[in-house]
């Protein structure tokens, strides 16, 4: 009572003033802690993601090339038009007996019977050989790309959450993807909401600590997308699994950890 006595004896600027930094650090306590999520429920119901479909591009074996064999084609030996032709004529026909100079002694009766009279014609034709190659052809089949759909997730592990800082219960299984992905799906899930909250990978076992799973290494998977429901978390392939134990939830506003489960829990 002393204490609304003495405010109700204060100044009205006084007054106003407690008024305004009242209203101020109620806005701020609400903003920046915000107390409402604690009694708000977020719901989501995610269905599992199915395996992406890959694309292949397969390169035919070349075909057998196909060669004709080279053929070889000779004229029949005639005379073509226009190949040339050679004739040589010889004349032996040796002079008669008119006018005969000195000294020439005439030939005797046989002799001059039937004089030898020699013509030889030589004729040379020639003809060149045509060859005729056909090429070879060589066929090659196109680039085919298919489209296959991998076989399913295989499951690695399956834990239960265990409350840190607010209490909560669900399942947590770890699936591998075709292409080297990971999923982290929570199943039904229902932990208390809060600001700020984060999906985690960390390196920190199981362990009752609120500070733990950030004071080693970490990967964040995205916000917390609701406190209540099935929703499912990607890693990437390049993402190597084994670096980590663990998945929480954790608000990265105050660094307290909600929720955390084992990642590495074989299923039974």
């Amino acid at each position: 009572m002393r204490i609304v006595r003495y405010l109700l004896g204060l100044s009205t600027r006084v007054k106003i003033t407690v008024v305004v930094i009242a209203v101020a650090l109620g806005v701020f306590v609400i903003a920046y802690f915000e107390p409402h999520k604690l009694f708000i429920d977020e719901v989501v119901d995610e269905a599992f993601p199915a395996p992406v479909a890959i694309a292949t591009t397969t390169t035919a074996a070349e075909a057998a090339p196909a060669t004709a064999a080279p053929t070889t084609t000779s004229p029949p030996p005639t005379t073509a038009p226009d190949e040339p032709v050679t004739t040589t004529t010889v004349d032996t026909t040796e002079p008669t007996g008119e006018d005969p100079e000195r000294g020439f002694t005439p030939a005797t009766d046989e002799e001059q019977e039937d004089p030898p009279v020699t013509t030889t014609s030589t004729t040379t034709t020639t003809v060149a050989a045509t060859t005729t190659t056909v090429a070879p052809t060589t066929t090659t089949a196109p680039p085919t790309t298919t489209t296959t759909v991998p076989e399913g997730p295989v499951l690695l592990s399956v834990s239960e959450w265990i409350s840190i800082g607010h209490p909560g219960t669900g399942t947590v299984l770890v699936y591998r993807q075709p292409d080297g992905s990971h999923v982290v799906r929570f199943e039904d899930l229902d932990v208390s909401n809060g600001p700020d909250l984060l999906v985690i990978l960390s390196a920190a076992p199981l362990v009752d600590d609120r500070a733990a799973y950030s004071e080693v290494a970490y990967l964040s998977l995205g916000d917390l997308k609701g406190n209540q429901g099935n929703q499912n978390y990607i890693v990437p392939p390049e993402v190597d699994l084994d670096d980590y134990q663990t998945v929480a939830i954790w608000c990265r506003r105050f660094n307290y950890t909600f929720n955390a489960a084992d990642i590495h829990v074989p299923p039974a």
